[in-house]
């Protein structure tokens, strides 16, 4: 999944695969594992955000200061498509300036896809979240 997704798309000045930081590759790597576990038969937001939450990352850190267990944080069926999620992340990292795409890209991308509603939390406020951790504030 990932190879394919890496594979059939290429972005700003390099491939997807250069972009992504380790903690995005691991987590879209363990995002189709869930998908595989639980017998789906393709990687959704449902699975991103599980995969996110496992691991100590910015996602997480946002996710917290809004008020949102990421743990126990779930998305109604059958979420967001994770083509279209990696596709949103790399306008969503360009949008802030930035030349790679990280897990914080891809929980802007998440809520961006699936609505406020889906977490309670807006895509601005995210966004305002994400520029304040990245920033040490």
């Amino acid at each position: 999944m990932l190879r394919g997704l890496i594979r059939h798309r290429k972005v700003l000045h390099g491939s997807l695969e250069r972009l992504l930081t380790n903690r995005a590759r691991e987590a879209l790597e363990a995002a189709e594992r869930e998908a595989r576990t639980r017998g789906d038969d393709r990687p959704t937001s449902q699975h991103l955000l599980a995969a996110l939450a496992r691991d100590d990352n910015v996602a997480v850190a946002v996710l917290t200061r809004l008020g949102v267990d990421a743990g126990g944080a779930r998305i109604r069926a059958p979420g967001a498509d994770l083509h279209g999620i990696v596709a949103q992340a790399r306008h969503q990292a360009a949008g802030l300036g930035h030349g790679y795409i990280g897990t914080e890209h891809l929980l802007l991308a998440l809520v961006h896809e699936e609505g406020p509603e889906a977490l309670g939390i807006g895509l601005d406020q995210t966004r305002v979240q994400v520029i304040e951790v990245l920033h040490g504030h």
